[in-house]
């Protein structure tokens, strides 16, 4: 078994590197799962959203398609 230096202290080949994403960091997936998720429904008349946020993203998408798209668009999410 190789060496596995105490819980706190990094390997001293991974010394001065950085490795994976820095703490604090946070992943916008789950944002852009709910925006996609209400304009991809956004013609549809009763629908059953996943969570109170994606419903409010297909309320904003139902009311203004055109505004949506081009905001999609633009972050290349289309």
């Amino acid at each position: 078994m190789g060496f596995r230096p105490p819980k706190g202290v990094r390997p001293p080949q991974l010394e001065g590197k950085r490795t994976g994403r820095p703490k604090g960091s946070i992943t916008h997936a789950r944002v852009w799962a709910d925006i996609l998720w209400g304009y991809a429904h956004r013609y549809e008349d009763r629908v059953c959203p996943p969570n109170p946020v994606a419903l409010w993203w297909y309320r904003l998408a139902y009311r203004y398609p055109n505004e949506m798209r081009e905001f999609l668009e633009a972050w290349g999410k289309l």
